[in-house]
């Protein structure tokens, strides 16, 4: 019985701090019935982060890890834009720049099995999450092709998340490798559009989809090598079409009643991080 209730506790000697910085290619697509490709925004962004980690040890037992991001850039936005003064608006092509900026607290946990020595694959790992991502997306103003000009406005996102997997712990030569991956689903979405040149606020809940991720950690594991390591990752998060709402703005001096609502949703992220242990 010592045996199995030690086997069971976080071994912390082998928990470690990594700060790191990430480049990301990032993907926004919607959809909605009359127009299947109705947006799309594409580009760059940037993060920085820190995460304390057992993740990299060989041992029995439970997993955890602690990682907090911030992230920040501008896509390109290809879509459609629409006159919210007109009953039936007609869509037309529209293209500008959106701003990201967000930021991510997850907490991972697993329980680690590891196999006979001699083995490539060295452990593998039953692995649960529990994360909230909160981001602004700043849609650009500019102006349609015959000049007629389009004003921006203001999503935020607040999403808490589940996520489930396994993963494989891998020793060649002088490097570890640590890979993961598995489903995810929002447990809760929150997206507010603030439309402030009209003085009006809309308040939304999509529905949540389950979706993907992975991720590959390159890590040195020789004593007295460097302390940097590499990670690739890609992650999706898809959501359903909210509820329609309606909502009352200004516009020209007059008032008009319009309503709105996010349609088919995804994004997917695919990056390249930079880990330094300390």
């Amino acid at each position: 019985m010592p045996v199995t209730v030690f086997s069971a506790v976080v071994q912390s000697e082998h928990m470690g701090w990594r700060s790191y910085a990430a480049t990301e290619y990032y993907q926004w697509k919607e959809s909605i019935p009359q127009k299947s490709n109705f947006l799309t925004e594409s580009g760059a962004r940037y993060a920085l982060g820190l995460a304390y980690s057992n993740f990299t040890n060989l041992h029995r037992g439970v997993l955890i890890e602690v990682d907090a991001k911030v992230y920040n850039g501008s896509v390109a936005y290809d879509g459609n834009a629409f006159d919210l003064t007109e009953v039936a608006p007609e869509l037309k092509p529209f293209r500008t720049n959106t701003r990201y900026f967000g930021n991510t607290l997850q907490l991972n946990s697993g329980y680690r099995f590891p196999l006979p020595q001699g083995a490539l694959i060295r452990a593998v790992d039953a692995r649960l999450s529990l994360g909230s991502e909160y981001w602004q997306r700043h849609i650009g103003s500019g102006s349609l092709a015959d000049g007629t000009a389009v004003q921006g406005y203001q999503e935020i996102y607040h999403v808490l998340y589940a996520k489930a997997g396994i993963g494989f712990l891998l020793q060649t030569g002088t490097h570890g490798h640590n890979i993961d991956m598995g489903v995810k689903l929002p447990l809760r979405i929150r997206e507010t559009i603030d439309f402030s040149t009209l003085g009006a606020t809309v308040d939304l809940q999509p529905r949540a989809r389950v979706s993907y991720y992975a991720s590959w950690l390159i890590y040195p594991i020789l004593p007295g090598s460097s302390a940097f390591s590499l990670s690739f990752y890609l992650e999706q998060t898809r959501f359903s079409k909210s509820d329609i709402e309606t909502f009352t703005f200004r516009s020209g001096g007059q008032t008009y009643q319009s309503a709105i609502y996010q349609p088919d949703s995804e994004s997917t992220v695919m990056g390249l991080r930079g880990f330094w242990e300390f």
